[in-house]
């Protein structure tokens, strides 16, 4: 029988420099999250985590292999956004830290028909979480990336026939009264109402020309969809913050185009 060799614990030993970290960690680790959706359904997302802790000054190091567990352990089973307050609890109190700070990036995908027929297609918005758990105080920063269209306002007015149009990214950065992330769902119908037109993942010819004509009776600068979304992310009873941002991928110029509003902060 082998005799059990005990390792040092380095990580754990005292430093003397007497400097406390504000951030100690692992950062871009690629793992499958189940996400309850609002439907209350699964969608399993491939997602990028940063994840961290602070240490003091005493502290040498932090056990990085905890911080891994504790991410596989909590996406282990389906999760709501909400639960991402279990998992900083919970590493914070693992690596005795009085913080712990998470990033965690994934696509994540909207079931949204086409205009007409009808026919089902899968619409991936890019969502970004940044949420952070100091002693009690919390923070949570949910970032959206939205596929939209634009068409020009200007290029309609002066042309005897047709407008330019293209692809627009809508970006939201939404802070949230309860200081929890957020899924992108219950967002996307105030791009469709503020942009000329979604982007549809799939389009039969009968679809194509809606939007094509649907767009052109609903010419939009990048200002316009700013200010659009601006006035309704106002109305939103749940959000204490907003920033919200158009760029068009401008399709007659050598460069893009963007407009961004940030709304003050409330209680």
């Amino acid at each position: 029988m082998k005799t059990r060799v005990s390792l040092p614990d380095v990580a754990s030993e005292r430093d003397p420099r007497g400097v406390a970290l504000h951030a100690v960690g692992i950062r871009g680790l690629r793992l499958p999250v189940p996400l309850r959706m609002p439907a209350d359904t699964v969608q399993q997302v491939i997602a990028v985590a940063d994840l961290s802790v602070d240490i003091d000054a005493e502290q040498r190091g932090a056990h990085m292999s905890r911080l891994v567990a504790a991410l596989y352990e909590w996406a282990s089973v389906p999760r709501t956004p909400a639960e991402v307050n279990h998992l900083l609890k919970e590493t914070r109190d693992r690596l005795g830290s009085r913080a712990a700070q998470l990033r965690m990036q994934f696509p994540y995908f909207l079931e949204v028909p086409a205009p007409v027929t009808q026919t089902p297609g899968w619409l991936d918005v890019e969502v970004e979480w940044e949420c952070k758990l100091n002693n009690g105080a919390s923070f949570a920063m949910s970032h959206f990336v939205f596929p939209a269209m634009t068409l020009c306002p200007c290029s309609k007015a002066i042309s005897e026939y047709g407008a330019h149009n293209q692809r627009a990214l809508v970006r939201m950065w939404l802070h949230t009264k309860d200081k929890l992330p957020r899924l992108p769902d219950e967002y996307l119908p105030l791009v469709q109402e503020s942009a000329s037109s979604l982007v549809y993942p799939v389009l039969k010819r009968p679809d194509e020309k809606f939007v094509t004509e649907y767009s052109y009776e609903n010419p939009r600068f990048v200002e316009d969809v700013a200010r659009e979304l601006a006035l309704r992310l106002s109305e939103r009873e749940e959000l204490s913050g907003f920033r919200v941002e158009c760029e068009s991928i401008e399709s007659i110029h050598n460069h893009n185009a963007f407009a961004m509003y940030e709304s003050p902060r409330r209680k």
